[in-house]
């Protein structure tokens, strides 16, 4: 019976086709030591380990069009390095969610265990997330249930080893029954994981449809991995049962976590907008201005606001006086006319009109209803097309008729309109002709309406829409003419952009139309704008008519909301940067109950309505920080985490293919595009030893000319030549075993692979250790290595050595491996043995450079 420690397995084969191989110890004990540029080999040697660990460590190699920074990458490590894949993952709105998971299953699939793998999101989020991870990482086996295959018999399971569901199809009972019985799933992936909520009532827990399904999911998975930006919401209960779900063995203390919140350091890591850096270590973020743009109302407009008003209270009178189910109706009616009143005059106006057509029996075009819980606006402008086809008071139908004919008037000359196109966009454009401008709105009906002002102004063409009726290619398309530099200029979007639309590449000023009654709306919002990869200053303008009652409400309420982040970043520990105030006002958003609030403003003065908002503002700001207490407690990035270790940059993979050229034999004819761009040329040997037919290919170390030039080799770790020379350099007839150097800085160098098993015996992790040894002391992964790994190495004499000084520092060497391996080891990490894969004597005291 062999064993392979390398892949971790362990083989029973004939002896008669097996060879001894003399280790490195073996070697080193009896002197052997290589010559013939063996330093240089045993640098590529030690180069092809670095960077295959690195890569399974941190999934930093992989295919994919940008760079991965640093939070990414130690979380990952992070992740990694704990021996399990059990964590919610809470970091902030525009962080790279999606680079992150794309970086944690190419690390698990280079360590092959991510074989089966399950993702749930938002039925919204499906084909996306299918997409984001071609695009972005090359998985193609990724496909959608109940879209791109179907199950009827639970033996078809088998054939489905990367899917992607929707939580709300798969919860249903059919459909959960089936899922239930495929065979387990090495990792399960919930994106929203918010959405999976559970109640508390008492010592009764009331558990949603999505969190049971969860719960049952669970055993059949020894992995889940949970993602939200929002996994408190200020529900202990709901954030308690995310917790459980990771790890249902520690029930006990998840109940008692007031207790002992330091336990989830061990289930949840959270990186904030404020604390991460690009590689140079400068903050991503630049900051945001809000402008605020007053549109102040006209004579009639204060009448036409007056009469709304007057019909919205015979409405929530006649709430009051009907039955449960009709009042409640009647409610959510008057509720979305205040908003679409808020939005657009437009809005109203089409509304009005439908409702009246729907009194007289005759049929209007209606929106598809949207079962999506981001297209709230939209979902509203459909739902209230479906009520009651009779008055909901007596006189509804005169009312109407005078509110509608008030409306016309008033969009024949909407100032709001006026304010928006003359005021800001018409100012913005003459600044810089060719300035893109994000535009944002609740209601579809108002996105026509400004669209048909912008075509109107700046030809068609001019402006691309996104809402929730159209699909991912339509989308695709809007986004992609918004993005060219002679394409469309406007983009108008409703709440479908608020979520997984990302557009700071191309712009960087958004204009709220309207401002969202769930503030949480507003920061999903400009987080399509003011996230990574913005490079200049993100500008929000936010127009309103300050003068309406419910307009008033609304400036109170953002108005307090911005003050109250704005305390409360200030008296952080950290000096205050707008990020920060971004990470509260995020959280404060998330926070406020302000539907209630605003629900009771329609019967109450201005000055009750101002003081319910700021009790409702004054529990946020408890809660907030309640959270952020318990949220102090949870992993986030920390650069002195991997301190110790040798992090693989761009000049170690230079380096490596650069070297392996001069052993396996190809010529580096031409480097452009500031170097990152190799053509080479292979010999007969070099093409014989890979099994090509071609001389000549063009190499690229740059992400994004990849991603455009599919043609050329990019140098990661899912490419065919890269790989090949990795295996190659690693196998032990290359050489780099036991040789002599000249820049150690050390008396002698012996490097290992430390490892770590889990509970069942499975590899959980490995790393590089490298031993310096000098006058009996041991240094690990010493701090001149990694530059030591950049540079060629030249030939050097061998100089006596005694057996018995090199068997001490074998013996101390191996001493310094089990110590690092003791001290990395947890309950998940069990210690495994280590691996020698080289080892050198100094041909010069250590320092004669």
């Amino acid at each position: 019976m062999i064993e392979f420690q390398e892949s971790n397995q362990r083989l029973w084969l004939p002896w008669q086709r097996l060879r001894q191989v003399r280790g490195v110890q073996h070697a080193f004990n009896l002197g052997r030591f290589e010559k013939e540029s063996g330093e240089e080999r045993q640098r590529l040697r030690l180069l092809s380990w670095a960077i295959q660990l690195w890569n399974e460590n941190t999934g930093a190699l992989a295919t994919f069009d940008v760079d991965p920074l640093p939070h990414q990458i130690h979380l990952v490590h992070h992740i990694i390095a704990s021996g399990h894949y059990n964590w919610l993952i809470a970091d902030d709105v525009g962080l790279g969610k999606t680079i992150e998971v794309g970086l944690l299953l190419h690390a698990a699939m280079a360590r092959n265990e991510a074989n089966r793998v399950l993702i749930i999101t938002p039925a919204g989020l499906t084909r996306q997330w299918k997409e984001e991870l071609f695009a972005k990482f090359g998985f193609e086996g990724f496909r959608i249930y109940g879209d791109d295959f179907h199950i009827n018999d639970p033996r078809d399971w088998k054939k489905e080893d990367y899917v992607i569901g929707s939580m709300d199809r798969m919860k249903q009972g059919d459909n959960l029954d089936t899922l239930l019985r495929a065979d387990d799933w090495d990792l399960v992936i919930v994106d929203e994981a918010h959405r999976l909520s559970r109640r508390q009532y008492g010592n009764k827990l009331d558990a949603s449809q999505r969190y049971a399904m969860l719960h049952k999911l669970r055993r059949r998975t020894q992995s889940i991995l949970l993602l939200t930006a929002t996994p408190h919401q200020g529900k202990q209960d709901s954030f308690s049962g995310l917790l459980e779900l990771l790890s249902p063995e520690r029930k006990s203390e998840i109940r008692t976590l007031a207790l002992n919140p330091e336990i989830i350091g061990d289930m949840v890591i959270r990186n904030y907008k404020a604390d991460v850096t690009d590689m140079d270590g400068n903050f991503l973020f630049h900051g945001k201005t809000v402008r605020q743009i007053e549109v102040p109302l006209s004579q009639e407009a204060v009448e036409f606001d007056k009469q709304l008003r007057e019909y919205l209270r015979k409405g929530y009178s006649a709430q009051a006086d009907t039955g449960k189910t009709t009042g409640r109706a009647i409610g959510f009616v008057m509720t979305v006319y205040r908003k679409l009143a808020a939005s657009s005059v437009a809005a109203i106006h089409t509304a009005l009109q439908r409702r009246l057509e729907r009194l007289r029996g005759q049929e209007s075009q209606s929106f598809n209803s949207l079962d999506d819980e981001r297209y709230q606006g939209e979902q509203e402008e459909a739902d209230i097309q479906k009520t009651q086809a009779s008055p909901f008071f007596p006189g509804e139908e005169g009312i109407l008729q005078g509110l509608i004919e008030k409306a016309a008037s008033l969009e024949a000359n909407d100032t709001k309109l006026h304010a928006f196109m003359d005021g800001l966009v018409e100012t913005v454009i003459k600044e810089n002709p060719k300035e893109k401008i994000l535009v944002f709105t609740e209601y579809r009906s108002t996105q026509q309406w400004i669209k048909a002002a912008l075509d109107d102004r700046f030809g068609p063409g001019s402006c691309v829409l996104i809402h929730g009726g159209m699909d991912m290619q339509e989308r695709r398309d809007a986004i992609a003419s918004f993005e060219e530099e002679d394409g469309a200029q406007f983009l108008v979007s409703t709440e479908a952009g608020g979520e997984g639309i990302n557009l700071q590449h191309r712009c960087h000023i958004m204009v709220n139309y309207d401002l969202p009654w769930n503030p949480m709306r507003l920061v999903q919002r400009v987080g399509r704008l003011y996230r990574y990869g913005q490079q200049k200053r993100v500008v929000v303008f936010n127009v309103h008519q300050s003068d309406s009652a419910d307009e008033q409400v609304l400036n109170i309420l953002y108005d307090r909301l911005e003050s109250v982040a704005q305390d409360m970043a200030s008296v952080q520990q950290y000096e205050f940067n707008d990020a920060m105030k971004e990470d509260v006002l995020g959280e404060l958003a998330d926070l406020v109950d302000i539907e209630g609030v605003l629900a009771e403003a329609a019967n109450n003065k201005l000055e009750r309505t101002s003081e319910r908002i700021n009790e409702a503002l004054e529990r946020a700001r408890s809660a907030a920080s309640a959270q952020k207490e318990l949220f102090e407690h949870a992993a986030s990035f920390d650069s002195a985490e991997v301190a110790g270790e040798l992090e693989i940059t761009l000049d170690h993979l230079q380096a490596f293919v650069e070297g392996m050229g001069n052993i396996i034999g190809y010529q580096i004819l031409e480097k452009t595009h500031k170097g990152l761009v190799w053509q080479i040329r292979l010999s007969d040997r070099a093409m014989d030893e890979l099994g090509v037919s071609r001389t000549r290919y063009t190499l690229t170390f740059d992400r994004i000319l990849a991603a455009k030039k599919p043609e050329w080799l990019p140098m990661n770790m899912d490419n065919w030549l890269f790989k090949s020379l990795l295996k190659r350099a690693r196998q032990y007839d290359f050489g780099g075993v036991t040789v002599f150097g000249k820049e150690y800085h050390s008396q002698a160098i012996v490097a290992a692979v430390a490892r770590w098993q889990n509970d069942r015996g499975r590899r959980a992790r490995q790393e590089l250790a490298i031993v310096a040894l000098e006058n009996g002391a041991t240094t690990l992964n010493p701090v001149w290595f990694g530059h030591w790994l950049i540079e060629r190495k030249t030939p050097c004499d061998a100089v006596e050595t005694e057996k018995a000084e090199r068997k001490a520092i074998l013996d101390q060497a191996g001493s310094r491996v089990e110590q690092f391996i003791a001290q990395q080891s947890t309950q998940a990490l069990l210690p495994d043995q280590m691996q020698w894969i080289s080892a050198g004597w100094s041909a010069e005291p250590a320092g004669a450079q």
